[in-house]
């Protein structure tokens, strides 16, 4: 039998949401349903997201970067999104989490102007797009944390955060299984794995990892 697919609404991307063992508060769900439809009105070339149906954008952009939530005790107060493309997981993260200080870090015009104008419709604060790639020379601004979701692997990512991330700074990788491979392969002086979670994300069959390195 086929299953029933909900229409797009608020109250059906809260019933999804909820499904992926997630609870927002009705004003948080307000802004992420606001942010859903600018992003479905400008995504008319598919250049912000190739997903089209609308639970599977909430089950592999929504719930996917705001179930790591669960696992971080406290977020570091400021923050790089690296790579953010259209908000993602940066978007999300600081809707559940408005305290944090965030940059978003995306070099491609189109999305950073989508960024921008989704951060003024939504009314957002401390948060900021960095329309530039993130260099050891471009980035200079110290911060105490990096996210990054699907960017790279961690080899080639973190000699860029040079002159970017404290000392004592961590670095949260979102990445699926295959990462182990990719974690037997690598060593390093300068960094030392902090945590590591290895999930599904709940009612679906999305295996994730998320792998949080700090700088030593």
């Amino acid at each position: 039998m086929e299953k029933h697919r909900l229409k797009p609404g608020k109250q059906s991307l809260n019933i999804l949401l909820r499904r992926h063992g997630i609870e927002l508060k009705e004003g948080t769900l307000d802004k992420l349903w606001l942010f859903h439809g600018l992003l479905r009105e400008n995504n008319k070339d598919q250049d912000l997201t190739r997903l089209n149906a609308f639970e599977t954008i909430v089950e592999r952009h929504y719930a996917d970067c705001i179930i790591i939530n669960s696992f971080v005790k406290k977020w570091p107060s400021d923050m790089l999104d690296l790579g953010s493309g259209a908000g993602f997981p940066g978007i999300p993260l600081k809707l559940v989490n408005p305290q944090i200080n965030l940059i978003l870090c995306e070099p491609r015009k189109s999305r950073a102007n989508f960024l921008k104008m989704a951060i003024e419709k939504m009314c957002l604060h401390g948060i900021s797009v960095f329309e530039h790639k993130v260099t050891t020379s471009s980035m200079r601004q110290p911060v105490d944390g990096v996210i990054c979701r699907a960017f790279g692997s961690i080899a080639e990512t973190l000699p860029r955060l040079g002159n970017s991330l404290k000392r004592g700074g961590k670095v949260y990788f979102m990445k699926g299984p295959a990462v182990k491979e990719e974690l037997h392969n690598w060593k390093s002086e300068e960094y030392k794995i902090a945590e590591t979670h290895f999930y599904l994300i709940p009612g679906s069959t999305q295996q994730r990892s998320l792998i949080v390195l700090e700088r030593c």
